[in-house]
């Protein structure tokens, strides 16, 4: 595994403990987060506050990460049962994270009128 790889394993391990101060070390200070489906765009703090607020507990698994760092596919749940799928796109300034941009899906079956 890059050092990338394994930065993005430990990123995903911070945000699914909401290790506020562990996760900012991920970061430059200046960095830009974008989540375009909900059209929300954060600075590092709005950001940690994001997500060390989210409500409940939940864990996270990282399906595939790029040996070169560009992008990651992370599968998502919560003990209540939501799963959802994040696909996630780095920019990175000496080791650290300049700009992430996340796109979140749920993780469900297809509607009735899609089945075949």
């Amino acid at each position: 595994m890059t050092d990338l790889e394994n930065t993005i394993l430990a990123l995903w391990q911070a945000i699914a403990e909401q290790d506020e101060e562990r996760l900012s070390r991920f970061f430059t200070v200046d960095a830009e987060i974008l989540w375009p489906n909900t059209g929300e765009r954060f600075d590092l703090t709005g950001y940690l506050r994001a997500n060390c607020d989210y409500p409940g507990q939940w864990s996270g698994a990282v399906e595939r990460v790029t040996p070169d760092g560009s992008y990651s596919v992370a599968r998502v749940w919560s003990p209540e049962g939501v799963t959802a799928r994040a696909v996630t796109f780095y920019q990175w300034r000496n080791g650290r994270i300049v700009q992430m941009v996340e796109y979140w899906g749920d993780v469900a079956p297809p509607p009735e009128w899609r089945r075949s």
